[in-house]
């Protein structure tokens, strides 16, 4: 039973997929191959149990549905071994010959028990049927005794044929049109005269009915297939279809096919009714519906760096607005900071700054209604902190006022040195001599930079320049650090146009420093 409900959900499965017919004409032949074995298992258990209680006649009838299952296996291992596929650009085929085989040892394994049956029994004019409680449409065999006979005649309700007997046997294979009950018996000549045979009795039922169906592949609504359990679709059905306090009613198509869109934030379980008619049962079926789930835009900026409270205002905006209350994971530095709940499209949040450059973003999990979502990185440079900036400040002062005096002496001619002013009462240490290199311009801005980040001496001009890459004034420091550099471990020798170049660049570097994003 159980392979048989995996070979029918597999063959429903397909067909509501739109599968090709090869591939569903080999799915269907699993399960009429399922068929057929469970009426061989369950005939075999049947005539042993009739066998050992000496019942002859209902052994009979047992060995008459084996029969049947034996011809659906047969029928069914003709198809599957016919059937072939490309696998790695060559054919492939089932070997259905070991199965072949033991169809075969069954059938010669049967027959002699319907010898025995028919010896102990004795043959009379009888028939049997190999399913006495079918539905609409299923293929059910009449098997029957009529010894010295060369024909009979076969009454289905107010159906009769004209069947052939060979060997003292006879059979036909027959589907009932509607449900009711019908009367099936045989009537057949001899020597001796006309004969009727046993009655039996036929329940004929609706045939079942199966749904199946799920979340369409866009996600926008459930699509389905509704059959019968012949593999035949149902077309123009009715279908009553339900989810939360909604129900609508809609039609399969030509092909047992339908679709339903749905339109809900979230997941909802769906009922799909099909009521049956004078053919077909009832039937129903139900799933979880997922919806399709909105993309999330998360937008951070900056909108304030703040140099006395040593904070930064950050500002945040979702696209779509949510609509309803969501939760955002704020990252510093790849690590967790702190849970937001927003149910609107703007948001506000606030990171300590200290004093090195942090990086922030924004992580959505996902919910029933929107994916999961992160938002762009920003590079939050912190501001320098007051009093420092107003030393720096004080020392840009004095490097403009040398270098206007550098400026001033080589367009009068005087040799390019350029002489300080008294400064030794500022914090930097400035003593009243001349910029000569480019290493006495660098010592000025890296001296500084350090006391500012609370730096060691120990701090290389790399490790420095490391330290502020990010900040606007990045990219003069490197220059700076380039020339100094080449003038120290190459021994190259700047000229004075360089030094005034360096001079400048150091004006920059610490004017940014200073004034930073506030300029």
């Amino acid at each position: 039973m159980e392979l048989l409900s995996v070979a029918n959900s597999t063959y429903f499965t397909l067909l509501s997929y739109n599968a090709s017919n090869d591939v569903l004409t080999l799915a269907r032949s699993f399960v009429e191959l399922e068929k057929g074995v469970l009426l061989i298992v369950n005939g075999s258990t049947s005539l042993n149990s009739s066998l050992s209680s000496g019942n002859y006649e209902v052994a009979r009838q047992h060995i008459a549905s084996v029969v049947d299952g034996i011809s659906l296996v047969r029928n069914s291992l003709q198809i599957i071994s016919e059937f072939s596929f490309g696998v790695n650009g060559s054919e492939a085929s089932l070997n259905t010959t070991a199965l072949d085989e033991l169809v075969v040892e069954i059938s010669r394994e049967f027959r002699s028990k319907e010898n025995a049956v028919n010896e102990a029994a004795g043959l009379r004019f009888s028939i049997f049927v190999s399913k006495a409680r079918p539905f609409v449409g299923e293929n059910v065999t009449i098997f029957g005794y009529a010894p010295n006979m060369s024909r009979v005649v076969l009454h289905i309700g107010n159906y009769s044929v004209l069947l052939p007997v060979a060997e003292g046997k006879f059979s036909y294979v027959y589907s009932f049109p509607s449900t009711g009950v019908y009367e099936v018996y045989a009537v057949g000549t001899n020597a001796t005269g006309e004969h009727r045979s046993n009655t039996v009795e036929v329940e004929v039922l609706r045939v079942p009915v199966f749904i199946t169906f799920g979340t369409c592949a866009n996600l926008s609504g459930v699509c389905g297939y509704v059959s019968d359990a012949l593999g035949n679709p149902l077309k123009n059905a009715p279908l009553v279809v339900r989810w939360g306090s909604t129900a609508r009613g809609v039609f399969t198509d030509r092909d047992g096919q339908f679709f339903v869109p749905l339109k809900t934030t979230g997941p909802v379980w769906v009922d799909v009714l099909y009521f049956g008619d004078e053919v077909h049962s009832p039937a129903s079926a139900f799933t979880e519906f997922v919806p399709q789930r909105v993309p999330l835009i998360i937008k951070l900026s900056v909108s304030k760096v703040s140099p006395f409270s040593g904070e930064a205002t950050v500002e945040g905006r979702l696209l779509p607005s949510p609509g309803g209350l969501i939760a955002l994971d704020v990252y510093v530095d790849g690590s967790f900071y702190s849970r937001l709940f927003v149910s609107k499209g703007e948001f506000t949040l606030t990171i300590p700054t200290g004093s090195r450059p942090h990086e922030v973003y924004v992580v959505f999990r996902g919910n029933q209604r929107y994916l999961p979502a992160r938002s762009n990185t920003l590079v939050i440079t912190p501001p320098l902190i007051p009093m420092a900036r107003v030393a720096l400040f004080v020392s840009l002062l004095v490097i403009a006022f040398l270098a206007y005096r550098m400026f001033g002496r080589e367009s009068s001619g005087s040799p390019e040195r350029v002489e300080k002013p008294d400064s030794g009462s500022l914090e930097w240490g400035l003593k009243e001599r001349a910029f000569s290199s480019v290493r006495e311009v660098y010592v000025l801005v890296y001296s500084a930079l350090l006391r500012l980040r609370g730096l060691p001496r120990s701090t290389t001009p790399r490790e420095l320049l490391g330290e502020f890459r990010r900040f606007p004034f990045g990219k003069d420091l490197l220059t700076l650090t380039t020339l100094h550099e080449l003038e120290v471990y190459r021994g190259i020798k700047a000229k004075a146009s360089t030094v005034r170049g360096a001079v400048r660049t150091a004006s920059r570097v610490l004017l940014s420093a200073i004034i930073g994003d506030e300029l």
